[in-house]
């Protein structure tokens, strides 16, 4: 193959890797998004449930003859279940976009190694008939 096309090849496949690459970022940045609101909303719970516990202890029960307790843990299951399933449509999205990343990477590394291997047989061709010129005088 020419050098001029390798080279082109070269330059396309990184561009495509990087492409893919800039791609990914969104996506992870997207599912620990997720990540941190579920663990905030883990924390937010316990925190609720200990000062529960607390009123219960005090004799407060205002909480739970309003039934804000009940209206809590109903906001409480559909956030996270809204939680749970952006993070696997992330995680979902995350693994596609690692495939096209992978493929993509190997285009790129299989291109590379062509345009090295390239390189070595023109300089070891060269070198060749170099020896040649000079066994031959």
């Amino acid at each position: 193959m020419k050098d001029k096309m390798l080279h082109q090849m070269k330059r396309v496949t990184e561009a495509q890797y990087m492409q893919e690459h800039a791609r990914v970022k969104p996506i992870l940045d997207a599912e620990a998004s997720a990540r941190a609101k579920l663990a905030q909303l883990d924390q937010q719970v316990k925190d609720a449930r200990e000062q529960s516990d607390g009123d219960v202890a005090n004799g407060d029960l205002a909480m739970r003859s309003l039934g804000a307790d009940l209206l809590w843990e109903g906001w409480h299951t559909r956030m996270r279940r809204q939680l749970n399933t952006e993070l696997a449509q992330a995680t979902a999205q995350k693994l596609m976009a690692m495939d096209r990343l992978r493929k993509s990477f190997g285009r790129k590394h299989a291109v590379e190694t062509m345009a090295e291997d390239a390189a070595k047989q023109k300089k070891a061709d060269q070198a060749a008939r170099l020896y040649a010129q000079l066994m031959n005088q």
